[in-house]
């Protein structure tokens, strides 16, 4: 069997090749090193590296701050660079899994199921609804196995930059912890999950024989509040400012695709 994986170089990235040693430890993985946006690029890769069995599609422009300052860019990686690859792929028979996100969804309070209301708050929740949504479209045209992965929170000591656990961890060091922490939408709850645990289920997934939207969580919601408490050695006095809102997985779905008892 042999694996194409998009975006191996990022947090998920590192963790899916990691994780493809050890549920398919007979594969041919093969990273992808060519422009996801440059169409011939592409197609000449596909060519040179056939065949191809299974496409794993992480690669995207994730961080919400890059995309809201150049949306332009995020639409062309995010949406342009998924139909380059699946048009370098036409004549292939590859199975595809698209790494999508939980941004796609509108806030609920309830744990949100994959035929849930698709409202995306940010430009990358955007990008990555058409993206998905227009992976769907030329898969089923093509008669091509598809599945999404619809990835909730996930966190990682590798991160950095703007996503919550390096901004988080930044201002512990810098701050005097014994004065208030004034923490954003500290009261909203989210469905936090290890990156190397959401990796390993997406591998599990594109392993298999799943085809459709699939949430990718640990189907727990717990508060931002209680998340950052976790990186402290102290106690913080947390003082939670703007809006609320929550976003949890219901991974009904999941557990019943991959087995009660490994999710």
């Amino acid at each position: 069997m042999r694996v194409l994986v998009t975006g191996a170089g990022g947090i998920l990235g590192r963790h899916v090749i990691r994780h493809l040693a050890q549920f398919a430890p007979g594969a041919d993985v093969i990273v992808n090193k060519a422009d996801l946006t440059d169409l011939d690029a592409m197609r000449a890769a596909i060519a040179a590296l056939q065949p191809i069995d299974k496409v794993i599609h992480l690669a995207a422009l994730v961080p919400v701050a890059s995309v809201k300052a150049d949306p332009a860019r995020a639409y062309a990686v995010n949406v342009g660079g998924t139909i380059n690859l699946l048009s370098a792929l036409e004549r292939h028979p590859a199975t595809f899994l698209y790494c999508s996100s939980s941004h796609i969804y509108a806030p609920s309070d309830l744990p949100i199921a994959e035929d849930a209301e698709k409202a995306p708050p940010s430009f990358y929740g955007r990008t990555k609804w058409v993206g998905e949504s227009v992976a769907a479209d030329i898969c089923e045209v093509s008669g091509r196995a598809y599945c999404a992965a619809r990835v909730f929170s996930i966190h990682d000591p590798a991160q950095t930059g703007s996503f919550l656990r390096p901004s988080i961890e930044r201002r512990l060091a810098e701050e005097d912890l014994s004065q208030p922490f004034m923490l954003p939408g500290g009261d909203s709850v989210r469905d936090f999950l290890p990156a190397a645990d959401a990796a390993a289920l997406v591998v599990r997934l594109a392993l298999s024989s799943a085809t459709g939207a699939v949430n990718v969580g640990s189907g727990r919601g717990t508060t931002i509040r209680d998340f950052v408490q976790g990186f402290s050695s102290r106690p913080l006095d947390i003082r939670a400012t703007g809006g609320s809102d929550t976003l949890v997985a219901d991974i009904s779905r999941l557990r019943q695709l991959l087995g009660d008892a490994d999710v």
